[in-house]
């Protein structure tokens, strides 16, 4: 009992009802005017739409603050998903755990990074989330700010310490992930805080790609460009023997200024994969002349 008042207190500071309308027989009463149902799928529902005083009466009565749905998401994740802000202010008074984990592992930390939701990442960092922990598929709220191009959700992650090295079930990094998605203020924040532009995952199901070989095959000159002079190392092979010259030569899209970019740095133009394929014979595979005339302008061999 005396749980719940200090607990109907707090959510005064939130809603700002009056004492006596926020005790559990009087939230019972409302809820009932409302024809609200005291159970968990009404709770979920009024949290997804932000009705902070309506989920003020259910944590009155007592209804676990950590109750989750169907797919294990609590309240805080889902209005830390939503963005609303005031809703995960009342669940964290109610000591709602930050740092729980639906069925797929995900956290509220990792819901509101995904998503943008700048304040609701300080909030949740300021009451002890985790900044590096990692869903089923490993993924952390970094690549998930990341892939997104959230700049100032990053920006705060990396201030909290989340480690840039970590990699996910696909074997990327962050600023892989970034760089996939074509996130070039991330990608530049990321590399001018310390991630290894030649940092890739050999283990699984990963073909190990760099960085660099991910920029050269989306066709990525700039980024490719700042990670040759941060120190890419141009002739990395993948498991399957490709190197970064050859991800862009295999690519059906023009990659002409990339290639040139890798040459220019000391790409090998005859280096073979693990079928005996050089950049040069993608190129004629695909039946692209410009590429084939600066390949064999460079030194490929027929």
């Amino acid at each position: 009992m005396k749980f719940r008042v200090w607990l109907a207190v707090i959510i005064l500071c939130f809603i700002g009802h009056q004492a006596w309308a926020i005790t559990p027989e009087a939230a019972r009463t409302e809820l009932a005017q409302e024809s609200i149902p005291y159970t968990v799928e009404a709770l979920v529902s009024h949290i997804e739409k932000g009705n902070t005083e309506v989920v003020g009466w259910f944590l009155a009565i007592g209804m676990d603050v950590d109750t989750a749905n169907e797919f294990g998401e609590t309240g805080l994740m889902l209005a830390s998903e939503q963005g609303h802000l005031e809703m995960v202010r009342l669940l964290l008074a109610g000591n709602a755990n930050v740092n729980a984990q639906d069925l797929a592992k995900r956290t509220a930390l990792m819901n509101a990074a995904q998503n943008g939701h700048t304040a609701i990442v300080k909030l949740l960092l300021t009451r002890g989330a985790d900044v590096d922990l990692a869903s089923q598929w490993k993924s952390t709220a970094l690549h998930e700010a990341s892939m997104n191009g959230h700049y100032d959700v990053a920006q705060i992650l990396l201030n909290a310490g989340a480690d840039l090295k970590l990699i996910n079930n696909a074997g990327h990094t962050p600023l892989v992930e970034a760089i996939i998605e074509g996130q070039d203020s991330i990608i530049q924040l990321l590399i001018s805080r310390g991630a290894d532009v030649n940092a890739r995952d050999l283990s699984g199901f990963s073909m190990g790609e760099t960085p660099l070989i991910v920029a050269a095959m989306k066709g990525k000159t700039d980024i490719a460009a700042v990670l040759i002079a941060k120190g890419a190392k141009v002739n990395t092979k993948t498991k399957d023997g490709q190197t970064a010259l050859i991800y862009a030569a295999r690519s059906p899209d023009d990659r002409s200024e990339v290639v040139k970019l890798l040459i220019e740095n000391g790409a090998d133009v005859n280096a073979e994969d693990n079928t005996g394929m050089t950049a040069l014979d993608y190129a004629l595979k695909r039946r692209d002349i410009l590429l084939f005339k600066i390949l064999m302008e460079s030194g490929a061999k027929e």
